[in-house]
């Protein structure tokens, strides 16, 4: 069994009543597919980052449980094809993937400049280059008519 969180967003303006026949409805699901519901929280009204189907507030709901593959695939499918959710999200909180390891502390590198030998260096070959030549072209400098003057004239 692997464990799953699910977070889904209802209509703002359910009463309490039909929130609760939602939640139900979905943990009766999970039961039904041998899965075991561990929590489910109503966080309440919040403010969407983006209007939704017209809504700028949902009401966010997360449920907690523990259930085969099999039951994450017929949640989803279900909650595409319901009218009262708005959105949802289904994360699988046990992959290996998203476990966070502690990293290994870096080496600590001596705080002194280090120093090469003369005889490790590469040596080093400047290059400049010559000055461009100056063409008598290159010195004319173009000058905009004034108004009412062509540049004929």
């Amino acid at each position: 069994m692997r464990k799953y969180e699910l977070l889904f967003i209802t209509h703002p303006d359910y009463d309490d009543e039909k929130v609760a026949a939602v939640i139900q409805r979905y943990q009766d699901a999970i039961t039904r597919g041998k899965g075991v519901v561990k929590t489910s929280e109503k966080w309440g009204k919040r403010r969407l980052a983006y209007e939704l189907d017209g809504l700028r507030e949902g009401l966010y709901i997360l449920v907690t449980f523990d259930a085969g593959r099999d039951v994450s695939a017929e949640l989803d499918r279900l909650m595409r094809i319901d009218q009262d959710v708005v959105r949802h999200m289904i994360s699988r909180m046990d992959h290996p993937r998203h476990k966070i390891t502690p990293r290994k502390p870096r080496e600590t590198r001596p705080e002194e400049p280090r120093v090469e030998s003369s005889e490790s260096a590469r040596p080093v070959k400047v290059v400049r280059e010559a000055p461009a030549a100056t063409a008598p072209e290159a010195e004319t400098v173009f000058k905009a008519p004034k108004t009412g003057e062509t540049a004929q004239d």
